[in-house]
């Protein structure tokens, strides 16, 4: 992330969580910051114990980000946080004697001209510019592991029995490794930051369609219904991040 002096971009935010039809818990979060140039969305990981406290341990963490000076700044706040949330999910996971806890995390940094998305696990970061949806980040699944192999196509991935198992994440036992992409911002540029919830249910076509179509409060609210109309089986969380648009949506927790 270097900062272009000469550009000076913003992002504008709204974010919706649901626990979906199927769930009696909401172990999602989402941590928005329009000041601090910061977003992003956990996932309690599936299958592990306490999902909600680990997410919510992150997004506590990312609270205490201060106003960057930099984007090296920002970047080096962003990771110092992240290590300090995996420790305290750490002791946690002593304190429930040893149960297996983690998350997801999907989040996007911008500052200046200039974003840095990173992420561990299945929960996703897309651009919409000019018209074109492109997901930056890739899953860190089981299933995709077996497509980069060419051992399954991406459609029998969406159908494969272990799709959820994912391979990186912030928890206990875990070594934490998270990648990172970097680019140029544009005015115009959107971007959709989702769990898995959200995926699991619409394909790019269609999320792209409702990204297209309508101001940030009614896409979050079209793709949100669009997951819970197509079966609602897990917690679903959506943020998008408008840059250099006009006004800011507030965070509703949907029940």
């Amino acid at each position: 992330m270097n900062q272009t002096a000469s550009e000076l971009l913003r992002g504008y935010a709204v974010g919706l969580t649901h626990v979906g039809r199927v769930r009696e818990e909401n172990q999602d979060a989402y941590f928005v910051d329009e000041s601090k140039g910061v977003f992003a969305v956990m996932d309690g990981a599936g299958g592990m114990k306490d999902g909600a406290l680990a997410s919510g341990l992150v997004k506590n963490a990312l609270n205490t980000i201060h106003v960057p000076r930099s984007a090296e700044d920002l970047l080096e706040q962003f990771e110092g946080r992240v290590i300090l949330a995996k420790e305290q999910i750490e002791h946690a996971s002593q304190q429930a004697n040893g149960a297996a806890m983690g998350t997801t995390i999907a989040a996007l940094l911008t500052f200046g001209g200039n974003f840095a998305c990173l992420w561990a696990g299945d929960s996703r970061v897309y651009r919409l510019r000019n018209g074109r949806l492109e997901q930056l980040t890739t899953d860190h699944t089981e299933a995709q592991e077996l497509v980069d192999q060419n051992v399954l196509t991406i459609e029998e991935a969406r159908n494969y029995a272990r799709r959820h198992v994912i391979t990186r994440a912030i928890g206990s036992g875990i070594d934490l490794e998270l990648e990172l992409v970097s680019g140029n911002l544009r005015s115009g540029d959107r971007f959709l930051l989702c769990s898995d919830g959200l995926t699991g249910h619409l394909d790019d076509a269609t999320i792209g369609t409702f990204l297209m179509t309508a101001a940030p409060n009614s896409s979050a609210r079209d793709l949100l219904n669009g997951a819970l109309e197509c079966g609602g089986s897990d917690n679903v969380t959506v943020v998008i991040v408008d840059i250099d648009g006009v006004g800011s949506g507030e965070g509703a927790i949907l029940r």
